[in-house]
């Protein structure tokens, strides 16, 4: 028998079953004090047959509640059951909005909004054994590409941070190199000052910085999150003056040296279609994202059409035939900049 109790607030001295059930930085009480400050946070509790089997975050605001537990494998009946007790308790709730799921639910009264890959490296044991499962070419790459570096730069110096020890200062230097690389590539960047004052506040709790670092000026980096045995990467970054040493991604690479050697297993790249993520060997995981609504309402099937619209025009912006387009607005963004 499956019963739920609702608790308002952070469930902060669960934190540690949310690191152990989840595995998934984003679904911590230290990521959604951060990220969501304002909002009214509450929590279910749900055990079967008096056994404690999940822990369901979420805040309603508005006529939508959200649920906070991200890349999560829920049960198919508990989430029925979950969205059926928050519409009883909230009859200002019209929908339930669950992100980032690794399993598509098919609820009933539900659509999904958006579909996209996690794109995961289950890690072996030891380094020796990651670097045989790449490509001939990858590893040719990656160790002409260092020969050459360490060749021109002999004193280059690859160095790796984490929680209390990572300053604002690297951070901030790593997420400028993201955004002048954005640029430069013809990219809107999608970094605010205040998504970068989020994370100096959460990678205190779970972050861990790689960089590579020629006479004291950062030219690579990347920025993850590692808990439990998961690392999740969040920024890569490098110095265009570098390319030509790929340090880009050979900071990568000497990130997931780390991860392997600190025993993690499993490296998240997230989401974004990118082919150097399948070159390093990650495998796509499906993440679905999907409303669950009260009823059949006119709200839901305007939002519905309006989504099948949007996800139609998103399919056509990353096909081939929208290429030249896009080619085209990178061009004239790069002759602004």
């Amino acid at each position: 028998m499956i019963s739920f109790e609702c608790v308002s607030g952070l469930p902060l001295e669960f934190e540690s079953f949310l690191l152990e059930k989840y595995d998934s930085y984003k679904t911590t009480c230290r990521y959604i004090e951060v990220y969501f400050p304002t909002c009214d946070i509450n929590h279910m509790l749900v055990y079967e047959d008096d056994v404690f089997v999940e822990l369901l975050i979420f805040a309603n605001r508005g006529d939508t509640t959200t649920c906070f537990n991200l890349f999560a494998d829920f049960d198919h009946h508990i989430v029925t059951k979950f969205t059926r007790l928050l519409f009883e308790k909230y009859p200002a709730i019209r929908r339930v909005k669950f992100n980032a799921s690794y399993k598509d639910l098919g609820l009933k009264k539900s659509f999904l909004f958006s579909k996209a890959n996690d794109y995961i490296v289950d890690l072996p044991a030891t380094v020796d054994d990651y670097y045989l499962q790449l490509g001939s070419t990858t590893r040719k790459h990656i160790k002409n590409y260092k020969s050459r570096l360490l060749r021109d730069y002999p004193h280059a110096n690859f160095q790796l941070i984490n929680r209390n020890e990572i300053d604002n200062d690297t951070i901030d230097k790593i997420i400028q190199l993201n955004v002048d690389r954005m640029k430069y590539k013809g990219i809107v960047p999608g970094l605010s000052s205040d998504e970068n004052t989020k994370i100096h506040a959460f990678s205190q709790y779970y972050g861990r910085l790689a960089y590579i670092e020629i006479d004291g000026e950062i030219v690579a980096g990347c920025i993850a999150y590692a808990l439990n045995k998961r690392i999740f990467l969040h920024i890569i970054a490098h110095d265009n003056n570098h390319s030509k040493y790929n340090v880009g991604q050979l900071c990568l690479f000497f990130l997931i040296q780390s991860s392997i050697e600190s025993q993690l297993s499993t490296f998240h790249f997230l989401w974004g279609d990118n082919e150097y993520k399948m070159r390093f060997g990650a495998k796509p995981h499906g993440l679905y994202s999907y409303f669950v609504y009260r009823s059949y309402s006119v709200d839901y099937i305007l939002n519905n059409a309006k989504n099948l619209f949007i996800r139609t025009f998103i399919r056509f912006r990353n096909s081939k035939y929208s290429k030249p387009i896009r080619d085209a607005v990178k061009g004239y963004r790069k002759k602004k900049t």
